[in-house]
């Protein structure tokens, strides 16, 4: 898994120390490194441009007239998502973009063409090579792409293994936290919606057939929406980390999964009618997103649409429910899967997505309302106004309350050798969102809701969290304290 310090920045202000030393210290305190990425972008030149008018030519090849601000210029593109009204980026000619390759021009299929119209992968941001990207729409034509994108970005590279048990590092909120427990700097709060502004309106309908694979299913319908390109912000997050971009509604959802760690999904709304969550129930066939044809058991669990499937429960969404550019109304999925079964289906279908590792690591029911309250939140940043049309809906347990323990302060002392100060382990445990007071050589400890509860349960648990904080390097090597006797030898046995 790779975690974005850009990303990480909007939480925890570590500018001042070198990636390497990041890197180390989450090495010896949280999760092994494996690498440090520099992601260099290239955007020197690159301008923002208005598609005027679109010609078809031979093949797929189309002739495009594009206004950049005073300017005008003529292309040829060859992408299958251009279109007239939309704003991508275009790249002159003598633009260097990412490769090394320069921008020429050039004439194809008899026509003038005075540079490219360029894919995240041409600018060097990753994403992949699926079409031109496409910009929001209140960005002005002509405008420096350099001006609004950061020219670099650092990744760094998490070893899968060493979070099988933290399923709140599987988004970059919990590594602004451990940073900010590592390098005692203050963590800035994650801003979420107020859902019980809702609390007045009728529920979505909702049931759950299965809650032992299912233990918690949450959702909200929200409508007036519309169809658009993600802010800048979100599209070279997300292409940073490698992931497509499509539209608003649909990259909120990867946005807040690789921020929190809590898989999200969005159904067109206008397509469903109620939500039913049950095992397929016999041998068939269901069409993922990606067009393919997948054949499904009777114990795979199913999202349905009162009797029709749309979703392969934490994997993969159906292409009958898809959002598209006509959806006006949308639904949003919060769940909580079981962790073997979303395994055993994700291994025997061969398509473990980002959602299905999520859910493998058992992801604490809570954040299916915390990711909801980002969602919403982050929608109306971007200037639009849902008009949300059920409450917070939720079937199952939340398990929304702080778990409580109480600890002997001499139990540190004991397992750890040499003394840390009592003010020193509340200290530690309150940078990591726990819950710390000590009274009477008692330490009380309020165990946060989103620790998973097979991380968190236990006294060693609460040690192993002020040890690694407080540094394994800081441990002194002690011999056992035990006394030398003379053996007193059994003269009958011998």
């Amino acid at each position: 898994m790779k975690i974005s310090l850009d990303w990480i920045s909007q939480y925890v202000d570590c500018s001042d120390v070198s990636p390497e030393t990041v890197a180390n210290r989450l090495t010896m305190a949280t999760a092994e490194v494996e690498g440090v990425e520099t992601l260099v972008r290239a955007l020197d030149g690159v301008r923002i441009a208005s598609v005027m008018s679109v010609e078809p030519l031979n093949g797929s090849q189309t002739f495009v007239h594009l206004q950049c601000g005073a300017d005008q210029f003529t292309t040829v593109c060859g992408a299958p998502n251009v279109r007239v009204g939309m704003k991508s980026a275009f790249a002159p000619a003598g633009v260097h973009i990412a490769g090394g390759h320069v921008v020429a021009e050039q004439r194809v299929g008899g026509r003038f063409s005075q540079g490219i119209l360029c894919s995240s992968d041409e600018l060097g941001m990753g994403g992949g090579h699926f079409g031109i990207i496409e910009l929001p729409e209140s960005l002005g034509d002509g405008v420096a792409l350099a001006n609004l994108i950061p020219p670099s970005d650092t990744l760094l590279e998490i070893d899968n293994k060493s979070l099988t048990h933290r399923p709140d590092l599987w988004g970059h909120y919990g590594f602004a936290r451990e940073l900010a427990a590592i390098f005692r700097r203050p963590l800035q709060p994650l801003e979420r919606a107020d859902l019980s502004t809702y609390d007045d309106l009728p529920p979505y309908p909702l049931t759950i057939d299965d809650p032992e694979d299912c233990p918690c299913y949450s959702c909200v319908e929200m409508a007036g929406l519309t169809v658009a390109p993600s802010p800048l912000t979100i599209q070279y997050r997300l292409h940073a980390l490698g992931q497509r971009t499509f539209n608003i509604l649909v990259d909120l959802t990867n946005y807040v999964m690789l921020e929190l760690g809590q898989p999200m999904h969005a159904f067109d709304g206008g397509l469903l009618r109620a939500v039913r969550v049950a095992p397929f129930g016999a041998l068939g066939n269901f069409t993922t997103l990606d067009g393919q044809e997948r054949k499904m058991v009777p114990e795979d669990l199913m999202i349905w649409n009162k009797q029709e499937p749309v979703a392969l429960a934490g994997i993969m969404g159906g292409l009958n429910s898809e959002v598209n550019k006509h959806t006006t109304i949308l639904l949003l999925e919060s769940a909580n899967f079981k962790d073997a079964r979303i395994r055993r289906t994700a291994t025997r279908l061969g398509i473990r997505t980002d959602a299905s590792q999520r859910f493998e690591k058992q992801q604490p029911p809570i954040n299916t309302k915390v990711a909801t309250e980002r969602f919403l939140h982050l929608l109306q940043k971007t200037g639009m106004q849902p008009q949300v049309r059920s409450r917070f809906t939720s079937v199952g347990a939340l398990k929304g309350e702080v778990r409580r323990l109480k600890i002997p302060t001499n139990f540190f002392d004991r397992r750890i050798g040499n003394p840390i100060a009592p003010e020193k382990i509340t200290m530690i445990l309150s940078a990591l969102g726990f819950e710390a007071e000590v009274t009477g050589g008692v330490l009380k400890v309020g165990i946060p809701p989103f620790r998973s509860e097979k991380d968190i349960s236990l006294p060693v648990d609460i040690l192993e969290e002020v040890t690694r904080i407080n540094g394994y390097d800081n441990l002194e090597p002690k011999m056992p304290d035990f006394s030398v006797k003379t053996i007193a030898f059994n003269d009958q046995l011998r």
